[in-house]
């Protein structure tokens, strides 16, 4: 049944992610349009009823991911540069959070079926260089058409960005309350993820400093690959707002990923060890 579904999709099993499989039930996943799924609901002739379901772009973003990013312990370190410690005291805390500054911030992306595999780590860059440059784009316009000026509209033209969509207006939960400028009919997971966008990659900044120091390692096969957020030891005193170190810039980017259709899952990692718990208590004790 497995291999005459995929056949149906006109797709090989490369391109397709077998789930679960058992006498009574197969699950996969795979990339197609929802015009293409709908033509195959209608005239599959094997044996199996199919039931084919959208993979929503939150359900892409792992359980507890945005919880761990926005946490005191999990976000990436910013420490404005002092002359000297002026006391025991600040060097003892200093000491504290050492080991919670040393493990790095990762983001962990799985490709979606039939994108991943690559022969070699230069097609992998190319790749997510790519979902980068989406990603970017998709958040200029976020804020261009924020913005609404007539400069920014002849901006769009000039950068032939007008039929690329934003961020925000793509997105499942931002996306069906962008014209909902009442309070009524808005929650606080609505406006959790709109101050997201305009706080984060949809600012005026962007979130350039987070792009240009993130690097990318490869995982093995090529299927997936992390995101390194705090490379060297964190941005510069100016540059914070567009860091890593904003907490909005990392979970708008999370829900940037999560709506991108090569990208099939997203998760933030975090270390079991030691350093860990000390993140854990500093959290207890900031709340």
């Amino acid at each position: 049944g497995y291999i005459q579904v995929t056949k149906a999709f006109r797709k090989s099993p490369d391109e397709s992610l077998l789930i679960s499989s058992s006498l009574n039930e197969t699950c996969l996943i795979l990339t197609t349009s929802a015009h293409k799924a709908r033509n195959v609901m209608m005239y599959y002739e094997g044996d199996e009823h199919l039931v084919a379901m959208p993979l929503l772009d939150i359900m892409k973003i792992h359980s507890g991911t945005i919880e761990e990013v926005l946490s005191n312990g999990w976000s990436v370190p910013f420490v404005e540069q002092s002359d000297g410690v002026s006391d025991k005291g600040e060097r003892h805390a200093n000491n504290a959070t050492e080991l919670i500054n040393q493990w790095e911030r990762m983001v962990v992306v799985d490709f979606s079926p039939g994108v991943g595999g690559m022969k070699k780590e230069s097609e992998l860059l190319e790749v997510v260089n790519n979902i980068m440059g989406d990603i970017q784009d998709m958040a200029e316009i976020g804020y261009l058409r924020r913005d609404g000026s007539e400069y920014e509209d002849n901006l769009l033209r000039e950068e032939s960005l007008n039929n690329i969509p934003a961020i925000s207006e793509i997105f499942s939960i931002t996306a069906s309350n962008l014209k909902n400028t009442s309070e009524e009919g808005r929650n606080s997971r609505v406006e959790f993820w709109r101050r997201t966008f305009v706080q984060g990659i949809e600012s005026e900044h962007g979130c350039s400093e987070m792009f240009s120091t993130l690097f990318v390692k490869p995982r093995a096969g090529y299927y997936s690959f992390d995101l390194v957020l705090n490379p060297i030891d964190g941005p510069p005193p100016k540059d914070f707002e567009s860091s890593a170190s904003n907490t909005n810039c990392v979970t708008s980017l999370l829900a940037a990923l999560s709506v991108h259709p090569h990208v099939l899952s997203v998760k933030a990692n975090f270390p079991i060890y030691h350093g860990w718990n000390i993140a854990q208590k500093l959290d207890s004790n900031r709340s």
